[in-house]
């Protein structure tokens, strides 16, 4: 039930508290109205030692009535205005709230009376008593007949005391007043809670506007300002989301251009010092063969820029696509070709490599893959050596066919590492592209050696 009323609009809920809190407070009302005799009687009793708020007839206007009648004649009609004077000062003894009316014994006609002088007077709260006094159709009255000894014989007197009427105005109006008070807390009650949870959403949107995507949206029930803030809280993550992915958009943009520079720089170097080679041995048929690496060199550098956009996926998931690597069945002779290759350049640069290539046939095996991003993997690794390895000591390149085509490279780290340039992008390449082919890499290094393992998954041909 109450998960259900969570639910409701907020027009249906205000309707359904003005409708219960109505209820309420004409109930308490019709409740106050039925205890007036008592509310009367605690206000009108000297509960304590001060006087009390409302007065009460006298106590002793009786005693009065009896013993100053036999002091008094009683006219003889209504028209006998001598005689009603002269009653005057019996009939005065009363109160503001009080009337005394005399009617004959045996007639029952009415001889002389005095109505309450609350009446006669010209103020506010005479007319307010008048008013309370036509409202209340004569309900606060306490009417007493007794038949009383005068001078000249017995008269019916009857006493009439206004008390009450002069507090149930007062009582009624407080109770009215009370009962309006409390049916407007609970509206009042029920906006201002709206209105926080408004200011609420308020401060958070506020929050979000000055850049501060972190923090949720606090909870606002389930109406619709419940709904309002969910929805915000969705464009919060959602724009939380999106401020991430252009962070990461800029960083990819960056690492492109890192990762293009580091991959074209092999190749060029290697180009450079094939050429140096040609320039410096007389040799015919050594040029033949450099100038043809050469050619190869640069093509393997158009195909780098013509795919230079593809690199993104090495940085930015969400260009991944099937189409950004050709993935082509490569025998184990590419794979032997490119660690020669890549083995006798290191020669040539003053390396001492030590190359171990066991059991890697042309066929059946092969390897699912792309292959220029093999020869990015190689082109990085072997790059590397060149930037961070120690010539004092043989570079170990293993290669051998088991479960997998495993590759394995060794070198001793260079000791003054401090004036050498480094990306950190060659590794970052290398674990992205193996791990888009399906291979592995693992990498470790101790301060003194590095060593990196490559396993390429195998293609088993029918």
């Amino acid at each position: 039930m109450i998960k259900k009323l969570k639910h409701l609009k907020i027009q249906t809920k205000l309707l359904l508290l003005i409708f219960i809190a109505g209820a309420f407070c004409m109930l308490l009302f019709r409740f106050l109205w039925l205890q007036k005799w008592d509310a009367w009687y605690f206000f009108s009793t000297d509960v304590t030692s001060s006087p009390p708020i409302f007065k009460k007839p006298q106590n002793d206007i009786w005693q009065k009535i009896y013993s100053d009648a036999i002091h008094y004649n009683v006219p003889e009609s209504e028209n006998d205005k001598k005689a009603q004077e002269a009653l005057e000062p019996y009939l005065s003894q009363a109160d503001d709230y009080t009337a005394i009316y005399i009617y004959g014994l045996e007639d029952g006609l009415y001889r002389a009376g005095q109505i309450p002088r609350i009446m006669t007077q010209e103020n506010t709260y005479s007319a307010l008593f008048r008013t309370g006094l036509e409202w209340t159709d004569g309900l606060g009255e306490q009417r007493i007949e007794r038949p009383v000894e005068f001078k000249n014989g017995y008269a019916n007197v009857i006493v009439v005391f206004y008390h009450a009427t002069s507090f149930f105005v007062p009582y009624t109006i407080c109770s009215l007043l009370l009962c309006i008070a409390l049916f407007l807390f609970f509206i009042l009650f029920f906006a201002s809670r709206k209105i926080k949870t408004i200011a609420r959403l308020k401060q958070d949107i506020l929050q979000m506007a000055s850049g501060d995507l972190h923090t949720p949206v606090r909870y606002a029930g389930e109406d619709e300002l419940g709904i309002l803030g969910q929805e915000l809280n969705k464009l919060r993550c959602a724009l939380q989301e999106n401020f991430l992915h252009e962070q990461e958009i800029h960083a990819s943009n960056r690492d492109l251009i890192t990762a293009l520079s580091h991959d074209l720089r092999t190749p060029l170097t290697i180009l450079k010092g094939y050429l140096e080679i040609v320039k410096l041995s007389p040799k015919q048929e050594m040029h033949t063969e450099y100038i043809s690496r050469c050619i190869q060199k640069t093509d393997e550098i158009k195909e780098l820029t013509d795919r230079m956009f593809e690199y993104a996926y090495v940085y930015d998931e969400t260009t991944l696509t099937t189409d950004s690597i050709h993935l082509a069945s490569l025998p184990c002779s590419f794979f032997r070709n490119s660690i020669q290759e890549h083995t006798e350049f290191l020669r040539l640069t003053g390396f001492n490599a030590d190359l171990h290539i066991f059991e890697l046939p042309d066929s059946p095996v092969t390897v699912l893959a792309d292959e220029t991003m093999i020869k990015r993997v190689f082109n990085n690794l072997f790059s590397n050596i060149i930037k961070y390895a120690d010539k004092k000591e043989a570079v170990v390149i293993t290669a051998s066919l088991d479960a997998f085509l495993t590759v394995s490279l060794k070198n001793k780290i260079k000791t003054d590492l401090k004036q050498i340039e480094s990306t950190q992008i060659g590794m970052k390449s290398v674990q992205k592209i193996m791990s888009r082919i399906g291979g592995s890499v693992s990498h470790h290094a101790d301060g003194e050696y590095f060593s990196v393992t490559l396993n390429f998954p195998l293609e088993k041909n029918g």
